[in-house]
């Protein structure tokens, strides 16, 4: 059996009206069973239907017909609509799995009988046809698509018609009711969110941190970093966009206090670096002394000097000042920082993004601790719960049952040591039910592990352990926050001087008794340690008596260098 293309098929007739045209196939529903692959199809890559796609075949079926051609042996070969065929396949599949063949929709197709056989012009008809296909469509702008998604949104439909029109599109509804945000962009920011090849779920993302300086900057360069690291589940995106959610919030927060202390008749003045330079006469009071030489009292200042003014320090805090300390005789206090030390505009961008990635990390950990567990994780839990090292034993107490709780989603009594037995019960059998009893105790050690990292400054007392935690996470296919990268590079640092000198030093025979334990991660007694903050305890402030001056020259703010974890 032979099949030969019909004569003059590409030949140009008219219409009934006269209108001049040429024929491209003719159009049959075929069962996407039947459908290839046809050689001659030029992509080869990003080939797989994304999920919106897939839905919306399985939904309404294929609406844009593919271009194919017949075979000998009864098949078609797509020629251009290669994720169409595989999504009609897909939903094909589902139908059978389910025994609904019945359900089967066929695939609208083009059947081009001019690209039968093997010749030189044929073939290269079939090469142009699936070029065209992929290079003379045009995508729409990132504008359009969310213009149409608000559009969608404004409609009233319901939650039912809604879904259907959004998975029709392509849509997720997520994205149709967040499009409207989207839309409220100003159109230079669109066009560069374009620019930068932003999707829908990217530009709703930006909308949502509008306004915090160099959002877009941020995000473009994260997106460009998971891009270039083949992260699949955005771990730079998802740090960089925490830490501008993290920042709108600071920002709001200081408006709020801004406008309190303004309507007090304070000044807001801005938080120096260096006071040193013409024109430049406010200062902080912690750096001034009254006429007499002695501390300024900050509400007397408030009440009785002329220069009242307050600033934001570095952590985001109100620290008060005196616009004008020379005209109000005040006295400058004579302060230095330590040599050698962090400024405090340094801890607290550090402070900042460690929390920042912490908020990241514990959505990562949740999903971890649910699914089926790696034997990577199940040796890391056996380590730690043989080990016992002094973090983990601390972290296993009633009270962090709460943590626990919140991995599964499960209710959990508040804090107390007097918890009636059995409020996990619910769970356990449901973990034993799905064979997932070693779940239970990664949780418990995962929420060890969270914990111990919790304490405040944690990134300035990373030890051996941090950085298996995190080399773990890493494993498992988190995206480290710089922060995160910064902590277990520098213990690896440390752990590579420790080995350095002790194969210098001679060895000695093991007193008994005098055994540590090595690479740090457990070498004191749990009474010398800090205890890691539990999920019922909330984190302390710093007492300003314990902090050191710091020694800038320029009198700059208390020194928060040597400050001790804390419990």
């Amino acid at each position: 059996m032979t099949i030969t293309a019909p004569e003059n098929v590409t030949v140009e007739t008219r219409t009934a009206d006269g209108l001049l045209y040429r024929s491209i196939g003719e159009l049959h529903y075929l069962d996407p069973r039947k459908l290839v692959l046809d050689e001659y199809n030029v992509r080869t890559e990003d080939i797989d239907p994304d999920e919106a796609m897939l839905e919306s075949v399985e939904a309404d079926g294929v609406e844009t017909p593919l271009i194919v051609r017949p075979f000998l042996d009864g098949t078609y070969g797509v020629v251009a609509g290669q994720r169409r065929m595989l999504s009609a396949q897909a939903a094909a599949q589902k139908c059978i799995d389910e025994g609904r063949e019945r359900d089967i929709r066929a695939v609208p197709c083009m059947v081009r009988a001019d690209l039968i056989g093997q010749s030189a012009e044929v073939i290269a008809a079939a090469i142009a046809k699936s070029l065209q296909e992929n290079l003379v469509r045009k995508p729409m702008v990132l504008p359009d698509v969310a213009s149409a998604a608000e559009q969608l949104d404004l409609l009233g439909l319901s939650d039912d018609e809604l879904k259907k029109a959004a998975t029709t599109a392509g849509l997720t509804v997520e994205q149709v009711k967040g499009a409207r945000r989207a839309t409220s962009l100003p159109k230079e920011v669109k066009q560069e969110a374009a620019q930068h090849e932003f999707d829908l779920d990217e530009l709703i993302a930006l909308a949502e941190v509008e306004g915090v300086p160099d959002a877009m900057r941020e995000l473009a360069k994260a997106r460009k970093e998971d891009i270039h690291t083949g992260s699949k589940d955005k771990g730079h995106w998802k740090h960089a966009i925490q830490q501008l959610l993290q920042e709108k919030e600071e920002i709001a927060q200081k408006d709020a206090i801004r406008a309190h202390w303004m309507g007090k008749g304070l000044t807001e003045v801005p938080r120096r670096a260096w006071y040193e330079q013409p024109g430049i006469a406010d200062r902080l009071l912690r750096d001034l002394l009254d006429a007499d030489g002695k501390a300024i009292d900050p509400e007397k200042h408030n009440s009785e000097c002329p220069g009242k003014a307050f600033a934001f320090d570095y952590s985001g805090e109100v620290v008060f000042a005196c616009a004008d300390w020379k005209t109000n005789k005040h006295k400058r206090a004579n302060l230095a920082r330590k040599p050698g030390e962090l400024s405090n505009a340094e801890v607290a961008e550090k402070n900042k993004k460690e929390a920042a990635a912490r908020d990241v990390r514990a959505k990562f950990v949740k999903k971890l601790v649910t699914e089926k567990l790696s034997d990577r994780a199940v040796a890391l839990a056996m380590q730690v719960v043989t080990e016992m090292p002094v973090w983990y034993a601390d972290a296993v107490s009633p009270g962090n049952a709460e943590l626990i709780a919140a991995y599964f989603d499960e209710p959990c009594p508040a804090s107390t040591w007097k918890r009636a037995r059995g409020f996990f019960n619910a769970l356990n059998a449901r973990l034993r039910r799905n064979r997932r009893t070693l779940n239970a105790v990664f949780a418990q050690v995962a929420m060890a592990f969270e914990l111990h990292m919790s304490r405040k400054k944690h990134w300035a007392v990373a030890d051996g352990w941090t950085a298996d935690w995190l080399r773990f996470l890493q494993a498992e296919g988190y995206t480290l926050a710089a922060i995160e990268k910064e902590m277990v590079a520098a213990v690896e640092k440390k752990e590579k001087a420790e080995a350095k000198a002790a194969k210098s030093r001679p060895e000695e025979p093991e007193q008994p008794g005098t055994h540590e334990a090595e690479d740090g991660r457990d070498d004191g007694s749990r009474e010398a340690q800090s205890a890691p903050e539990t999920a019922a305890q909330p984190e302390q402030e710093d007492d300003p008596a314990e902090a050191a001056q710091d020694q800038e020259p320029d009198g700059e703010e208390e020194d928060v260098n040597s400050e001790q974890p804390q419990a």
